[in-house]
């Protein structure tokens, strides 16, 4: 999602939301520590990794989980992913997903996910319902949760929170004068933090002294284009320089669109940006202006959307940019010494 302006700063609007914030910190602060005191019943044999972060928005987690489910396979261990299915309006839960699930019934990730990894995927609101499913019919070694950081009802054995480079924590306030879920103390009880797109976290002065100790080990993350999918014809791909010098249109509806933005404008002469919201639910309306005109090029989520779309419509210059996640194999290496204990 959009972050409002005074998210990224602190200014008069986040002051007078202060007294708001403070309180869902410490709600957050609360049930934390309810958790620690009274983890939930252990309802599946297999270890649960949570893939999460702590802010409102997208910030990576989708390409990260591709990557563990791949490396994890790569090890021999067998895989499944829960997810809360956001978005999804099925009229039951919880649900198998397919790579030819509708993404407006189980949400616009599970369908990627499942389209890429061919892997057991089950969503619902409750990830222990979708847990228990996949339990019923698969022997998971790993079961990888896409969010539920703060699903506290959930086992889990391994926290992973991914940070956006670019946005990180913003004013590293809570919700509402703030995109915090939680406090940032909460970093101290994970078991590792990925940044996406690299670099060092930006901690005020307060974060900084509290965390100079305790901080979880921290892996860079990359996202390196590979290939152009032509939406009408999926089996037709072109090398990512094919538009390097044309002019494009480019769509995302992500959680930081410019984040995509910038990783294309390397690869064409110039484009023109269209940004929607994160699990956008497209239309042939929102489509309509882009047929016959010069090429659009979208995320691989917005793809798994906007495909059927563009074979009603006969819309043959559609393009989705294919990324390979590259991260540190470090954090491979602790995963596998956390999951062996």
């Amino acid at each position: 999602m959009s972050w409002p302006t005074f998210w990224n700063k602190k200014n008069w609007q986040s002051a007078l939301l202060w007294p708001l914030s403070k309180a869902v910190c410490l709600e957050a602060k609360r049930r934390l520590q309810k958790f620690k005191k009274t983890p939930p019943t252990r309802i599946s044999a297999a270890k649960v990794i949570v893939v999460g972060n702590l802010v409102v928005g997208g910030s990576g987690k989708t390409p990260l989980i591709i990557w563990l489910a791949e490396a994890l396979r790569q090890q021999g261990l067998s895989v499944g992913i829960v997810s809360r299915g956001y978005g999804g309006q099925a009229s039951e839960f919880p649900q198998w997903v397919t790579e030819n699930s509708n993404p407006s019934d189980v949400g616009d990730e599970p369908v990627l996910l499942a389209k890429t990894l061919q892997v057991p995927v089950a969503v619902s609101p409750k990830r222990t319902e979708a847990i228990a499913l996949i339990e019923k019919k698969h022997a998971c070694d790993v079961i990888i949760s896409d969010d539920g950081l703060q699903h506290f009802a959930m086992q889990r054995d391994i926290e992973i929170v991914v940070v956006d480079a670019e946005r990180q924590f913003g004013n590293q306030l809570c919700m509402p004068a703030g995109p915090l879920r939680e406090p940032l103390g909460r970093l101290r009880d994970v078991d590792a933090v990925v940044v996406n797109g690299g670099g060092a976290l930006r901690l005020n002065a307060k974060w900084q002294k509290r965390f100079a100790v305790d901080l979880p080990p921290r892996f860079d993350m990359q996202l390196q284009p590979t290939v152009l999918r032509n939406l009408f014809n999926p089996q037709s791909t072109l090398a990512i320089e094919s538009f390097s010098d044309l002019a494009v249109n480019s769509m995302a509806g992500i959680g930081n669109p410019q984040r995509f933005f910038s990783t294309l404008q390397p690869l064409v002469a110039a484009q023109k940006t269209y940004a929607f919201a994160d699990h956008q639910s497209y239309c042939k309306e929102d489509l309509q202006d882009f047929i016959d005109e010069k090429p659009l090029i979208m995320t691989a989520k917005d793809a798994v959307k906007c495909q059927p779309l563009a074979q009603q419509m006969q819309a043959k210059n559609f393009w989705s940019l294919e990324v390979q996640t590259q991260v540190a194999p470090e954090l491979l290496t602790l995963l596998l010494q956390k999951l062996q204990k």
